[in-house]
């Protein structure tokens, strides 16, 4: 009789979906969707071409199902700096650092995922609904912030939004022209721009650490 609260491994069919999604964010480092064949994406997975349509309808449904993978990432990055309290600038730019180094790796498709304006409805779907699990999580922040007393320049919701918007057209920007600057420079400004952008003007206090200059609270 099998143990109390044992579950059951992985299946092949579990298997082969997670190959053909590995696959193809090992063959879209290299060019776009557009000129990758289901063959291609099959052989790299090691199924055949008529087990591809098994698990997807299509090469826009695998990379949706590809961009699904980046949902946890992209929350455990940030979730330090999410997390805390004050502006925290040294986590913020820890998990901006983290984000920008994923990007350098699958700048490619992450491009075609997130920032092509019409990347077709599968991905489409995905891209909002982990786009808006980003912008939540700064709006909460913003929200207790406010709650705590600290001002916010604007309304939490389209602020967050604001920001990580920022966010994707720098890293995919930064993907496209890896040469225009370094990493440091990018991380150092792509912070103080973010901080200012979620808590206006910062002024310097005692310490070195910056805070939010004393203004109207935002209503929520």
């Amino acid at each position: 009789m099998p143990a109390s609260g044992s579950r059951r491994g992985p299946t092949k069919g579990d298997q082969r979906e997670r190959a053909l999604i590995e696959a193809a964010r090992v063959v879209l480092r290299q060019k776009p969707l557009a000129q990758v064949t289901i063959d291609e994406l099959a052989a790299a997975a090691g199924i055949a071409r008529s087990g591809f349509y098994f698990y997807f309808e299509s090469k826009q449904a695998l990379l949706a199902a590809l961009c699904e993978t980046v949902l946890d990432q992209s929350a455990q990055e940030l979730a330090e700096w999410v997390e805390s309290d004050g502006l925290n600038r040294d986590a913020l730019r820890r998990g901006l650092a983290l984000a920008l180094d994923r990007w350098r790796v699958d700048g490619r498709w992450l491009c075609e995922a997130f920032v092509n304006p019409f990347p077709g409805p599968e991905i489409f779907e995905v891209r909002e609904r982990i786009t808006a699990h980003g912008c939540t999580a700064v709006t909460r922040r913003l929200e207790r912030d406010l709650r705590a007393g600290i001002p916010v320049p604007g309304d939490p919701t389209l602020v967050g939004k604001m920001v990580v918007n920022l966010r994707l057209t720098m890293f995919a920007h930064a993907f496209t022209h890896p040469d225009e600057q370094t990493d440091d420079d990018l991380l150092d400004t792509l912070t103080e721009t973010s901080l200012r952008m979620l808590y206006g003007t910062l002024s310097e206090e005692p310490g070195g650490d910056s805070r939010p200059a004393t203004r109207a609270t935002a209503s929520v």
